[in-house]
């Protein structure tokens, strides 16, 4: 029993790590540099001036409580056929899940570490306070993952359906984050018409803007993707009062959102047909160029906006029209180069 988990466990471990060798590329890492930089020297440039009164402290206290248990999933590795070919090895599966409890743990402890050591500063509590709390915080998500197991063995049987669901939603989740930075295998998306968008599709004959246009327009992943990110890019104007941390910060924004969109050119690789359309072999790129150029368009112009009333100084807002600008006529141009 042990063996089968095990095997699968070191699989998933095998393709995370495929997949962070694209979410830490050269561009990103060097996203990532910058932005430590700031956040640090902001940090130190706040820890020197800061006057944290005791309602402060509280306030910090649970918002970093709650932050903490916010990582970290049951992980079980449990798949949909488990429940007819393992269904006789009932009690088996159960010492295993609690073993998997444990392991779940490592992760959100790690990071309820990290965010204790953060904050140490700001709380100047003694040092065996500091321990107290977390090793609370591990007992309060130890708890929380507890739960959910022990509804799952209800009345000495296990709900096989929920558990296989949990799984496949953690998997999900991890390979959504993946699928900002590459292509994943294996993540299912859905497509629905939203008729209300129809009037944004374009009346042009060019086959391939049309047709990602619509595919952007009527898959969750793309439409959701560009809203989220628009969403973060604008709180961070407007509730980062430091002007070069929140550039930075819609900087990393605008670009995972260009780099994740350019995997819309594979959207209807799957419809043989259009490897038969009557047309140039630059008419593919030329398209996807087209609808990515207009998506930034309406990105960068909503920024703009809320850069102008919110950003200090206002000329930042010119930083990220430049950004923008050099990520879709030049970014766009070389990652579609070498792609016929």
């Amino acid at each position: 029993m042990n063996e089968i988990f095990n095997q699968r466990r070191k699989a998933w471990y095998s393709q995370n790590i495929k997949y962070l060798r694209y979410v830490f590329n050269d561009h990103f890492v060097l996203f990532l540099m910058i932005l430590f930089g700031a956040i640090v020297v902001q940090y130190v440039n706040f820890l020197q001036n800061h006057q944290l009164n005791t309602f402060g402290k509280v306030i910090l206290i649970i918002f970093a409580t709650g932050l903490s248990q916010v990582f970290g999933h049951l992980a079980t590795f449990v798949e949909p056929a488990d429940k007819v070919f393992l269904l006789v090895k009932e009690l088996e599966v159960r010492k295993y899940l609690l073993s998997c409890l444990v392991r779940s743990l490592f992760f959100p402890a790690l990071i309820s570490g990290i965010i204790v050591l953060i904050v140490t500063p700001l709380l100047e509590f003694p040092v065996y306070l500091l321990i107290l709390w977390f090793v609370l915080l591990v007992l309060v998500k130890a708890g929380w993952l507890g739960q959910k197991l022990r509804k799952m063995q209800m009345n000495n049987n296990l709900d096989w359906s929920s558990l296989i669901a949990l799984e496949q939603s953690r998997k999900t989740a991890t390979l959504r984050f993946f699928a900002l930075f590459t292509n994943v295998k294996g993540l299912k998306s859905r497509s629905h018409r939203r008729k209300y968008l129809d009037f944004l599709l374009p009346k042009t004959k060019r086959t391939y803007e049309y047709l990602f246009t619509r595919g952007f327009l009527r898959s969750g992943d793309y439409l959701g993707l560009t809203l989220r990110l628009l969403t973060l890019a604008l709180l961070t104007m407007i509730f980062v009062s430091n002007g070069i941390v929140a550039i930075i910060l819609v900087s990393v924004f605008n670009y995972l959102l260009i780099f994740q969109l350019i995997s819309l050119r594979e959207f209807f690789d799957y419809q043989l047909l259009t490897r038969i359309y009557p047309l140039k072999k630059t008419a593919k790129n030329g398209g996807l160029r087209a609808v990515l150029f207009r998506v930034m368009l309406f990105v960068t112009l909503i920024e703009l906006i809320v850069g102008l009333i919110f950003l200090r100084p206002t000329w930042f807002v010119a930083v990220i029209l430049l950004v923008d600008f050099i990520l879709t006529k030049f970014y766009v141009r070389m990652r579609l180069k070498n792609k016929k």
